[in-house]
């Protein structure tokens, strides 16, 4: 298990997953938020038993506990800010991490930007930062809190420059796709992606563990 709760698996998937990946992704239903066109794997679902497995084979020596969703994701918008917790009640287990393994990425800038602050109840701020209710599909609108901070605003312009300029959040981390390299961070801290430009493919499976 990899003690750290922040940082960048190098080599996690070779060529024949990154396929088998891609074409799982587009052998399921499709759905568009308005920021991302997804495909919803539903590993807990007995039909994916063999799906949930072969991702946990994947990531077993990076986590501990279990899989619980995992989606095959083609941004074409810049998303906001939000977090991976709970939606509608307390899950059972302790939230683990979040997973994202790019799988296409023409970018070479892509990255996500993990804040200092967190959530447990998964939020988002879309509409306090200017997105309005784009790629929001179940999570809870909040408002920014007042924290006494405000993101510096070379920092915004490089990496979030899609945002309104009034950020009250510390970056802790920015992670940078790479393709067969899986990025990670506990599931309840706050981020969002990047900008990156119009009609650039962009495509990734993000996980979420519980402990």
């Amino acid at each position: 298990m990899n003690q750290n709760k922040i940082g960048t698996i190098r080599n996690v998937l070779d060529g024949d997953l990154i396929d088998y990946l891609l074409n799982k992704y587009e052998a399921l239903p499709h759905s568009d938020n308005g920021a991302r066109i997804n495909a919803d794997t539903l590993v807990d679902q007995d039909y994916n038993k063999r799906f949930n497995e072969k991702l946990a084979k994947i990531l077993s020596p990076h986590f501990t506990g279990i899989i619980n969703h995992a989606t095959v994701y083609s941004d074409y918008h810049p998303g906001g800010i939000h977090s991976d917790g709970w939606i509608g009640k307390p899950e059972k287990t302790k939230l683990g991490k979040t997973f994202v393994l790019p799988l296409v990425s023409e970018y070479e800038n892509n990255a996500t930007v993990v804040f200092e602050e967190t959530s447990e109840e998964a939020i988002t701020y879309n509409r306090a930062s200017g997105l309005g209710d784009k790629g929001i599909a179940s999570y809870r609108q909040e408002k920014y809190p007042s924290t006494g901070y405000q993101l510096d605003t070379a920092l915004r312009q490089r990496w979030l420059p899609h945002l309104n300029e009034d950020i009250p959040f510390k970056i802790n981390s920015v992670l940078k796709w790479e393709v067969g390299s899986a990025i990670y961070w506990p599931r309840v801290n706050l981020h969002a992606s990047a900008w990156f430009p119009k009609n650039t493919k962009r495509k990734a499976l993000v996980v979420l563990t519980n402990e």
